[in-house]
């Protein structure tokens, strides 16, 4: 557990917040992987290649980093639980309809809708940890790169949706 030089400490919410930003990350990696897999048509080759593989590649990469952040500040192995973190990917993901038999057009706006969401989980964490005074400088920094990544997504997203 996370104690700060003034006695405070991490408490249950936080934890859940840290645990369930890695279920967003893991729901997002998978969502993304199968759009790649079930890119076609016209935009076949820039979506396959360049967006999806992008952003699934880089949200991969990003789910080592925050989960090392939670067993770190929390000193809790359990909350790298594969079977935990896919059941609540899973409910993350029955938000949301499968990229399989949609469109293009469809697909990007879905992963739009799931990236401004996430950015709203992110956003609500963030301000919610820093009000409470649980925000660990670390943790701050990661959440404020997770932002700025998936803005840049959003970003890609949002060009290719038009």
């Amino acid at each position: 557990m996370y104690e700060y030089s003034n006695g405070t400490k991490l408490d249950d919410r936080s934890i859940e917040q840290m645990v369930q930003r890695v279920a967003w990350l893991r729901a997002l990696h998978q969502w993304f992987h199968g759009a790649h897999f079930v890119a076609r048509g016209c935009s076949y080759a820039g979506d396959h290649a360049f967006l999806y593989d992008k952003i699934y590649t880089g949200i991969q990469d990003e789910v080592d980093g925050a989960m090392e952040k939670v067993i770190g500040l929390t000193g809790s192995e359990q909350t790298a639980c594969p079977v935990m973190l896919a059941h609540r990917a899973l409910n993350i993901l029955r938000r949301y309809p499968s990229p399989a038999g949609m469109d293009p057009l469809e697909i990007a706006k879905t992963g739009l809708m799931m990236e401004r969401d996430y950015l709203d989980f992110v956003s609500e964490m963030f301000h919610d940890m820093e009000q409470r005074g649980v925000l660990p400088l670390g943790l701050n920094d990661q959440l404020a790169a997770s932002a700025n990544t998936h803005e840049g997504y959003v970003y890609l997203l949002q060009q290719r949706a038009r």
